[in-house]
């Protein structure tokens, strides 16, 4: 069955309305699969178009808004959908005060992207206020789709997903050949580097991947250097980051399926390529469990956020 998210603003013409639709589009190319997106008003007048500008904008971005029509928000909407995102702190209070028992789906967009911004209402104004209201909501949308995935909550297609590499000089040649492996397996991979065996250090390339993954333009990624330890370091102080350094298949599936981890570091002067291959293919292959395991992932986040604003 389709997971359900929806967006709620004001009147459902101008931000749920381009976040809708920009969701759909993103989500296509980040290759999620099973998701359906809807929108509606706290105080929609039913039927009423999109606005003018926002037609616009999204038209520039070749997305078709001209057939949206506004919908009211109604309990229904909300208790049908896992997961619910508004655009004010206001609109979240207002549902939280019809239907206190959602609390635990409903979230303002920023604050479940991690930006921690409520999303300014460009009614009214000029065109160019609707794209920036657009480029706002892509870049939430984005991280909000990457930690929906994260949490078990729609499944991805591996061959249609965008996974990013990196390594030091001690991982180039292995990463190197996991790339090329990658993309015969028709998997899309950004490269971060490192581009040589001329030595360099593992925290720029650490950092490069899990900012990737972070932004939500990638979905997992994979860290390559003499131990894989220094990696698995460095790369999980960004936040939203889970990586697992594995010696071993077994290991690997429950990195994956107990602990949702999203990048996967290697030793490269420990480990056979074709071990190496096989560690790759079953932590790429294996989905989250979800259930028990999502509540203790999410002790994790409530940790990470608990000395983020410190």
């Amino acid at each position: 069955m389709d997971k359900k998210i929806l967006f709620v603003c004001t009147g459902n013409t101008c931000r749920s309305s381009m976040a809708e639709a920009l969701a759909r589009k993103i989500a296509e190319e980040m290759g999620l699969a099973g998701i359906q997106f809807v929108s509606a008003g706290v105080m929609a007048w039913p039927g009423e178009k999109a606005s003018a500008q926002a037609i616009q904008a999204l038209a520039e971005q070749g997305i078709d808004l001209d057939q949206h029509r506004a919908s009211q928000l109604t309990p229904e909407l909300v208790l049908e959908a896992d997961l619910v995102l508004t655009m004010t702190e206001a609109h979240r209070q207002q549902i939280l005060h019809l239907l206190p028992e959602a609390k635990e789906k409903v979230f303002t967009l920023g604050s479940y992207a991690g930006t921690n911004k409520d999303i300014s209402d460009p009614y009214g104004s000029p065109v160019e206020v609707y794209r920036l209201c657009a480029e706002e909501l892509t870049t939430n949308i984005k991280a909000a789709l990457n930690k929906f995935t994260q949490n078990g909550g729609l499944k991805t297609n591996m061959k249609e997903m965008t996974l990013v590499l990196g390594s030091d000089h001690a991982g180039f040649e292995m990463k190197e050949q996991i790339r090329q492996y990658l993309q015969n397996q028709g998997i899309t991979v950004e490269d971060m580097g490192c581009n040589s065996t001329d030595s360099c250090d593992y925290p720029d390339f650490a950092l490069a991947v899990g900012e990737k993954i972070r932004s939500g333009a990638c979905q997992m990624g994979i860290l390559i250097c003499g131990s894989g330890v220094g990696m698995a370091i460095a790369v999980n102080k960004v936040p939203g980051i889970r990586a697992a350094n594995v010696f071993d298949p077994v290991i690997a599936g429950l990195a994956r399926e107990h602990n949702n981890a999203n990048v996967l570091t290697l030793g490269s002067r420990f480990l056979t390529l074709e071990k190496a291959l096989e560690i790759v293919e079953k932590f790429l292959t294996t989905e989250f469990a979800g259930e028990r395991h999502a509540k203790r992932v999410d002790k994790i986040t409530a940790i990470e956020e608990k000395y983020a604003c410190r």
